[in-house]
């Protein structure tokens, strides 16, 4: 494979926080009386944050907004750390200096907060390799439009074709496809994602070497 750029997503590819998310809501719902249904709650994996809280709020108790029980969630925890470097996946760190060594440009484009992606790359040790970090927050729509990975192309000043994106959830495929990206999906099963519309899989994010080691 010739490519010039990768562009990664982090949950799920970088590191392991959807489980983490989700058993946050799941507690969260329990607590409060809430139905903490288990296809519901595996919607929110690779979902926006105005995705998710409109998810969470149709598992509430009794009817109410998406901003309201976002209140309630972030009123009992302000500010709910996920330990990133437990949850990296094995091989990250090794994948980014053999991408770098090549010669690739690495950047991040998630649908997470910017906040949330620079603690992770601090916490993990990872920030150096990576010359541009995008957040779905920038954006009034995040995944699965498009807008985050046009918006990432812009920075690179490279064309699609030039570029590979690393994705796991199906927004995430769509919004990079629908960018005109060759996208490699981390294959996972826990979430009834739909990978269909991505060109290649790989077993494990590490696993991308592979496709870039003839090259």
């Amino acid at each position: 494979m010739k490519k010039r750029a990768v562009i990664f997503d982090m949950d799920g590819v970088l590191v392991d926080s959807e489980p983490v998310y989700i058993q946050s809501f799941r507690d969260f719902l329990n607590r409060h009386g809430g139905k903490a249904d288990e296809s519901t709650l595996n919607k929110i994996a690779g979902a926006s944050a105005k995705r998710t809280w409109e998810l969470v709020a149709q598992m509430w108790r009794e009817p109410i907004s998406p901003e309201k029980v976002r209140g309630i969630y972030k009123g009992e925890q302000p500010e709910f750390l996920i330990p990133y470097r437990e949850i990296m996946f094995p091989g990250i760190e090794e994948l980014l200096g053999f991408l770098k060594e090549k010669g690739m440009i690495l950047a991040v484009a998630s649908s997470s907060s910017q906040a949330s992606i620079q603690r992770m790359l601090e916490e993990t040790g990872i920030k150096s390799y990576f010359s541009y970090v995008v957040s779905g927050e920038m954006f009034r729509e995040s995944k699965p439009h498009p807008e985050i990975y046009l918006y990432t192309l812009s920075c690179l000043g490279l064309p699609a074709d030039d570029c590979l994106a690393v994705e796991d959830s199906a927004y995430g495929i769509q919004a990079a496809k629908s960018a005109g990206l060759e996208v490699a999906a981390v294959k996972d099963t826990r979430f009834s994602y739909d990978q269909s519309g991505a060109d290649v899989w790989i077993e494990r994010t590490a696993d991308l070497r592979k496709l870039f080691e003839e090259t």
